[in-house]
């Protein structure tokens, strides 16, 4: 008997290539997914009809909100800083999905800019700047270098003694890769904060009362061999797809 492989639905950004707009998703995203999670990635277009939403999720198993170069437009969360790129058409997509799932108690996994989205998906808001915030902590790590030094681990991110997340990750505090240039400052009311770096930035959040809707601000698909928090995290998130797991079971 063929071993049916869950269906998970991954966002996608718009690049202009030779002045055409086109819709591109990371291969490391979708690796990350085949490889570590045992899905079968699909890219989804960006549909503007918001009856699209409820067909997507009844043919797709689980979700997963990627990072990207662009940032979530400041309007969308009140905020006064305009740090281009942006991606608008990502904006209206990501933002009404994010909201779906969570209402819908779809299996999700949002990173960087998708974490960063289902912040401001459920009201919260942005630090635009974190340089500016007097941060201790580096969060973004030099430009211009080879890609295995880039996405080194930077900084690290510390549990919450409470967290249901502890026995997923295996450990209580581990290093963490950081690309990004803004944060969440207000938390939305429906997160709860399960990691933080040093300076007390979120790093690591999941929807209240939700089986598993996760977002991480740092890149868990980047060689998840190479980081056993990582690869458990992206194994827990098949599991959840796969209804394996839920995050509201106390034995975990």
């Amino acid at each position: 008997m063929t071993h049916r492989r869950p269906l998970v639905g991954l966002v996608m950004d718009e690049r202009l290539i030779d002045e055409m707009p086109n819709q591109v998703i990371g291969e490391k995203y979708a690796s990350a997914i085949s490889d570590f999670s045992d899905c079968l990635p699909v890219a989804l277009w960006p549909s503007p009809r918001g009856e699209d939403l409820d067909i997507l999720l009844e043919r797709f198993d689980g979700f997963v909100f990627p990072g990207s170069i662009s940032n979530v437009d400041p309007d969308r969360y009140d905020g006064a800083e305009r740090q281009p790129p942006f991606d608008l058409r990502r904006d209206e997509f990501a933002l009404s999905l994010a909201r779906a799932v969570v209402s819908r108690r779809c299996p999700a996994l949002f990173i960087c800019r998708g974490y960063q989205e289902l912040n401001v998906a459920l009201g919260g808001s942005l630090r635009t700047q974190l340089e500016k915030r007097d941060s201790t902590v580096a969060h973004h790590s030099e430009e211009g270098v080879a890609m295995d030094v880039r996405y080194a681990p930077l900084h690290e991110v510390t549990l919450a003694d409470w967290s249901a997340l502890r026995s997923i990750f295996g450990t209580t505090r581990f290093g963490v890769n950081s690309l990004h240039y803004q944060g969440l400052e207000r938390v939305a009311d429906a997160l709860v904060v399960h990691g933080t770096a040093d300076d007390g930035l979120p790093e690591l959040v999941a929807v209240a009362d939700h089986p598993f809707a996760v977002g991480v601000q740092w890149h868990p698909e980047y060689k998840p061999e190479k980081s056993a928090p990582n690869r458990a995290l992206l194994e827990a998130f098949g599991r959840a797809v796969r209804g394996e797991l839920n995050l509201q079971d106390k034995r975990i």
